[in-house]
């Protein structure tokens, strides 16, 4: 490899490193770690792992990855699940028709789970929704469709207040925003991994804490589950 191909070579990989985002957090029950889980965003792909903590796994071993190919606006291609849960597993994958406005499911593990469904046009999963969220806290208040393993659910946001909080990055500023759920389908809700399958609930609101900047990084989340409420927080950020 002579000298130009091989500084051009090393310019791509920098510029390609540059670009890429990785947020660590850690998910909290009752004050105890459960879960340590890693976000990369690169090259139009996320990629989501999940890892229950030596303690938790005394309770309910998880090994998750999720991997989500997106077009421009964090618009979902393809979506692949990855469950390895201590009584629970997936192999999974959707992919998103946009225009015939179809889901189109396969299952590795289970023939009865592959099928299609009918979605919204512009469908989320979780995952690519909140990086679509971080990129339009400016419309206030605003929505998200959200696909939720086949059940369609519009996802209403507002910024509701300012408030300090502690970061990796010291005590900031941050956005406190305000997160609803409507039901949009009528088909039966189905079993699905830790992570995902509470989240969405008419009755229980998510609030999230973004850093009061541009990057709008995730800080801090907050699911009302009854009786006490699931923590994320972020432990380390990389750019």
């Amino acid at each position: 490899m002579n000298k130009k191909k091989f500084l051009l070579l090393i310019i791509i990989i920098f510029i390609s490193n540059l670009q890429a985002e990785k947020l660590h957090l850690a998910i909290k029950y009752i004050g105890l770690k459960i879960i340590n889980a890693e976000i990369e965003d690169h090259n139009n792909v996320l990629i989501l792992t999940a890892k229950s903590t030596s303690l938790a796994n005394l309770m309910a071993k998880t090994d998750n990855k999720y991997i989500i190919e997106y077009e421009n606006d964090y618009l979902p291609k393809k979506y692949t699940k990855i469950i390895n849960q201590s009584d629970y597993f997936e192999n999974r994958y959707v992919i998103y028709d946009r225009q015939k406005e179809i889901g189109k499911r396969v299952s590795f593990l289970d023939s009865t789970k592959t099928c299609e469904y009918s979605i919204h046009p512009r469908c989320r999963d979780f995952f690519s929704a909140l990086f679509y969220l971080r990129k339009n806290l400016d419309k206030n208040p605003g929505e998200i469709w959200v696909d939720a393993n086949k059940i369609t659910w519009k996802v209403t946001y507002r910024v509701i207040k300012k408030e300090k909080l502690s970061s990796p990055f010291g005590k900031i500023l941050t956005k406190k925003v305000k997160i609803t759920f409507q039901k949009e389908s009528s088909e039966e809700k189905e079993r699905s991994d830790i992570l995902t399958n509470n989240l969405v609930n008419e009755k229980r609101n998510l609030f999230f804490w973004f850093s009061d900047d541009q990057e709008n990084i995730p800080i801090k989340a907050k699911y009302a589950m009854s009786p006490f409420p699931i923590i994320w927080k972020l432990t380390k950020y990389e750019k």
